[in-house]
């Protein structure tokens, strides 16, 4: 058998062992997904370095965590190659509580961790052609795969103040014959469900293939990052502000269902969806909502068109009221939101170029209309529930964009009509 066959083999066999072993005792499986565009529109988006990933995370009872991620990196600027890798690794905490609200945590974990040619360029132009967006073919950097050894440990300082924590982390991480990080971090968390922070992290990359420089250089040094957990659904975004490089990730809790339901009012809700505009253009929204007051991002990154050199990065941060004038026990529920802010408008040409750069001021209006009760569907402590949405954003001063590019033309009208479907997911926080 070929060795690239060999190695697709090896991987799938991996894959189908953590898929039979992890749900067996765990209280939690999160099984997601990772990609470059998640960008909450900063950053250029440049779709490059490390581009997919798959992953899985279980739980159990003892506190015993089993990780499992397989990642996809490419380089289109300077080698034109890409990698992959495989990591399979064990963690367990230990913790000590000196005082009531404060507690540290020491986490070792030991696993082993693959790299070289996976098969992945499949599977992520699979994903570009469910996204539309362009496949990317590319020679792969190694031969074959290494099986390398994982070492590390995870050490965690907290003080909590009622539904409020502040944290400070420090992980390091070692495969002596691939790559070794040190990533230092302060956070804040809200109810377990919110969490913000800064952090840096270094990386030291023992192996010096070239392939691996743009990827290396992209996710080090000062960063920030949020991440959202609901029993159903959890995310994460993080941003290196000096490369502009961010990543995002997203899973599903495939054992939250088994969870009883304790929701009983809505404290906070979260808010996702996608859209499109009348070209054809995606864009995506992530946002907070709290008594009707909302604060959201709406983003939208790629090609100006299928091939094309030139990228767009957009992002409008916003904030605004939600109304909502049936009450929850209604099946068809109309709502209305109101937004300002600032839309920012970013192109770039073969990754590095930059030829527009601007912040406007816009407003917007959304209608909506939800298709079933609020409470109709309650995973733990939450509550999920769609609505079909149809969005038109005003961009004041638009006509300072141009580029000589007709597609772009498109991109940078002032009034732009969106279609979407949006999530609202609500937690009840009395029942942390």
């Amino acid at each position: 058998m070929p060795q690239g066959q060999n190695a697709r083999s090896l991987t799938v066999a991996i894959m189908l062992f953590v898929a039979i072993l992890l749900p067996l005792g765990a209280t939690s499986l999160v099984i997601g997904t990772g990609n470059d565009w998640i960008t909450m529109g900063f950053g250029n988006n440049t779709d490059d370095g490390h581009s997919f990933s798959v992953s899985a995370h279980a739980a159990f009872d003892t506190g015993l965590s089993l990780l499992f991620d397989l990642d996809g990196y490419t380089d289109q600027r300077e080698t034109a190659m890409r990698y992959s890798t495989l990591s399979l690794s064990l963690s367990y905490p230990f913790s000590f509580h000196p005082h009531p609200n404060l507690a540290l945590t020491l986490s070792p974990l030991g696993g082993v961790h693959l790299s070289g040619d996976l098969g992945l360029q499949a599977l992520q132009n699979l994903l570009h052609r469910i996204l539309g967006r362009d496949e990317v073919f590319l020679t792969e950097a190694y031969d074959g795969v290494r099986a390398m050894v994982t070492l590390g440990a995870n050490a965690q300082v907290s003080l909590t103040m009622g539904s409020h924590r502040l944290g400070a982390r420090v992980a390091a991480t070692t495969v002596p014959e691939w790559e070794s990080r040190l990533d230092l971090s302060l956070l804040y968390q809200v109810e377990e469900m919110l969490t913000v922070g800064v952090g840096y992290l270094a990386r030291f990359d023992h192996d010096h293939h070239p392939v691996r420089t743009l990827s290396v250089a992209q996710s080090q040094g000062l960063y920030l990052f949020s991440s959202y957990h609901s029993p159903l659904l959890n995310t994460a975004w993080a941003i290196w502000p000096e490369t502009g490089f961010s990543w995002g990730s997203f899973g599903i809790d495939v054992l939250a269902f088994t969870q009883p339901k304790r929701f009983a009012k809505a404290d906070l809700s979260t808010v996702s969806g996608i859209y499109y505009d009348r070209n054809g253009y995606q864009m995506r929204v992530s946002g907070l909502l709290y008594r009707g007051f909302l604060l959201q991002v709406h983003y939208s990154n790629g090609p100006t068109e299928k091939g094309a050199p030139l990228r767009r990065n957009i992002g409008a941060w916003s904030v605004g009221w939600q109304w909502e004038p049936f009450s929850a026990s209604a099946f068809l529920r109309p709502s209305i939101s109101l937004f300002a802010g600032l839309k920012r408008y970013n192109l770039i040409e073969e990754y590095t170029t930059r030829i527009i750069e601007a912040i406007l001021p816009a407003i917007g209006i959304e209608a909506g209309v939800g298709l079933d009760k609020k409470d109709a569907w309650i995973v733990g402590d939450s509550a999920y529930h769609f609505r079909l949405a149809v969005a038109l954003h005003y961009t004041f001063e638009s006509g300072s964009l141009v580029a000589s590019d007709p597609q772009w033309e498109r991109i940078a009208r002032p009034l732009t009509l969106l279609f979407g479907l949006v999530l609202q997911i609500d937690h009840d926080l009395s029942t942390e």
